[in-house]
């Protein structure tokens, strides 16, 4: 090609046709995830938290992340003295969030976000 006509070609911003074996091909079919009903185990689990907590929210970001609002009951300390009073009953502590899985206490978001990350993600 002339250098006259790929100026042109430049300076008017014209793309070349692509040849056919750079056409973009189908997507892939979606391979079902972890997170899918069927897939998940089976355990039991509590939540207590409040809204206002940012550690709390990290946990809730995960949780909605992993699509387990079904899978998990919540119990808001803050809004509901009772289940404050449950946790320290239970653990004695007050500290939130506080994730029960099958009965076990499970403290600290990080560790929390982990556990539901390496078991139903």
């Amino acid at each position: 090609m002339p250098i006259r006509d790929r100026l042109r070609r430049l300076l008017s911003l014209e793309k070349p046709a692509s040849p056919p074996a750079e056409r973009a091909k189908p997507a892939p079919e979606p391979t079902p995830t972890p997170s899918t009903p069927a897939a998940r185990p089976e355990h039991t689990l509590v939540l207590y938290k409040y809204d206002a907590c940012p550690y709390c929210r990290r946990v809730m970001q995960v949780v909605d992340r992993l699509r387990l609002q079904g899978t998990i009951e919540y119990r808001d300390t803050r809004t509901e003295p009772k289940w404050r009073g449950d946790l320290q009953e239970r653990t004695g502590r007050t500290q939130v969030p506080c994730l029960f899985i099958d009965g076990e206490a499970m403290f600290e978001s990080a560790d929390i976000g982990d556990w539901l990350q390496s078991n139903y993600g």
